[in-house]
């Protein structure tokens, strides 16, 4: 089983082959643009197999994406090298007045954007007095808005990929990270030729986060009804815009030929299979600096026999966190230490050092799978957590005191995309030490408590867990190609 499989299934390929096989002999001109602004994406979103397959049905693919990240010798893929865009100072301020001095609060979804102009004005004074004044009243203005949109998608056009656009005459434009600024030159010159786009939103918090991107896209693929409502009623598409696809990084905890025996995992990183797993999952650095004195109040718990069960702490570091947060506890017994991706440089220039392949979304899968407890702070591993009937518990309280409200690990959980956890009633939200241990001793003695919340969680957030949603992702790529290139023939 190679990595390429866990995402796209035989049946995929063939369902593509059957959808381009009539277009073999039209279709050699036409051209695909694909925008990966982040390596990360690579194998997760798009793959080389997959843009062989396209190729080999005469599309012609050109891809922007990192310096040495994809590799081809099919003259029908051509690889370009993405610009790491960088706004301007007055793109940035024209950016916090459109997302910020007028925006829309009132607006269903807006819990988030709510914290984001309540720290914008803390922040900036005078431009909240604006806010107040001008900018509030104006925001449901369609004219205003209308206007912003305009200049956002022509103003600022430039000509970093005007060569590209010049040379293959793409006919279609599919996005991965829609909201990454990375993508901006592309899909304004996009706007400007008229050429029909679609884009992946590979993330539950996106749509009602980020910036909003200087155009709308033709279609949106989302993970589910949330997000789609989301795109709706939060960014004003369509319905008929939307496609729900489910999860593709999710695919592979369908997969339960992964699932190890449970003592092997155990001794695979050294502990004993005579005591429950409790794992921690981190998140980096930049999410909140609390985390290692919540690790430490879980070690202290269990050295000092504070749970109703043996117990040993598995602590599930992030990639991109260093182990020296936790000095504190790691050497400590009955604490161990796993740290996803392997050491590489491929994707340097996102930031990441590492990459992730089969055998780590499986050691996740096991995790996830064997665990007793999970705890984190606001993760999307909480999903995942649910998909195996593991019991969750958030951590909704600060160590220091004295923090800033805006750095307050509490913010998460008044964000709009995770409101919908909260009242599934299927995790726990721990807003002390003491109710962390007490919630740790209550799912040691009743597993199955909250059962019933985290398949709601599982129902309203995945979809469909049925190891198909990559497949269900590129059939809505496919549709959406050959519907805007018959329509243009």
């Amino acid at each position: 089983m190679n990595f390429f499989l866990s995402y796209f299934s035989n049946y995929t390929i063939k369902y593509l082959f059957r959808c381009t096989m009539n277009m073999k002999d039209e279709s050699k001109h036409n051209t695909i643009l694909i925008v990966l602004p982040y390596g990360i994406g690579w194998k997760s979103i798009i793959n080389d197999d997959i843009l062989k397959s396209i190729s080999n049905f005469g599309f012609r693919i050109v891809i922007l994406a990192e310096d040495n990240m994809i590799n081809s010798s099919d003259p029908n893929i051509i690889v370009r090298p993405l610009i790491k865009y960088q706004r301007s100072r007055f793109e940035i301020a024209f950016g916090l007045l459109r997302n910020y001095v007028f925006a829309d609060d009132d607006k269903n979804h807006s819990e988030t954007l709510k914290l984001k102009i309540s720290q914008f004005n803390n922040q900036h004074p005078v431009l909240s007095l604006f806010r107040k004044f001008i900018g509030k009243s104006l925001s449901k203005s369609n004219i205003i808005n209308s206007l912003f949109a305009w200049i956002d998608s022509t103003l600022f056009l430039d000509n970093n990929y005007k060569e590209i656009f010049d040379t293959y005459n793409p006919q279609v434009i599919f996005v991965t990270y829609p909201f990454s600024f990375y993508t901006y030159p592309v899909v304004r010159r996009g706007k400007k030729m008229n050429i029909p786009m679609i884009a992946y939103v590979p993330s539950w918090d996106n749509l009602t986060s980020k910036w909003e991107v200087p155009v709308k896209f033709d279609q949106l693929i989302v993970w589910n009804k949330i997000m789609q409502n989301e795109a709706i009623e939060f960014l004003n598409y369509k319905s008929s815009q939307v496609k729900i696809c489910g999860v593709p990084q999710f695919d592979l905890h369908h997969d339960n030929s992964l699932i190890r025996d449970r003592k092997k995992f155990i001794q695979s990183f050294g502990g004993n299979p005579d005591k429950n797993i409790i794992v921690y999952a981190t998140g980096t650095k930049q999410l909140s600096d609390i985390e290692p004195n919540i690790v430490e109040i879980i070690q202290t718990a269990i050295e000092e026999n504070k749970l109703h069960k043996p117990c040993q702490l598995l602590l599930r570091v992030h990639p991109r966190r260093s182990t020296s947060d936790f000095q504190n506890v790691i050497e400590k017994p009955d604490v161990f230490l796993q740290i996803p991706g392997k050491s590489s440089n491929e994707f340097i220039d996102s930031g990441y050092h590492w990459k992730s392949d089969i055998e780590d979304y499986g050691l996740l899968s096991n995790t996830l799978f064997h665990s007793d407890v999970m705890i984190n702070i606001a993760s999307t591993i909480t999903i995942e957590s649910c998909i195996f009937d593991t019991p969750v518990i958030n951590i909704a309280f600060d160590t220091d005191q004295d923090i800033n409200s805006f750095k307050s690990v509490k913010r998460h959980f008044q964000y709009s995309h995770y409101m919908h956890l909260l009242n599934s009633n299927g995790v726990k939200i721990a807003r002390s030490s003491k109710e962390l241990l007490t919630n740790i001793n209550d799912y040691l003695d009743n597993p199955g408590l909250d059962f019933d919340g985290r398949a709601r969680i599982v129902e309203s957030q995945c979809y469909k867990i049925d190891g198909q949603s990559s497949e269900r992702l590129l059939k809505y790529i496919v549709d959406f190609v050959n519907e805007k290139i018959d329509y243009n023939r």
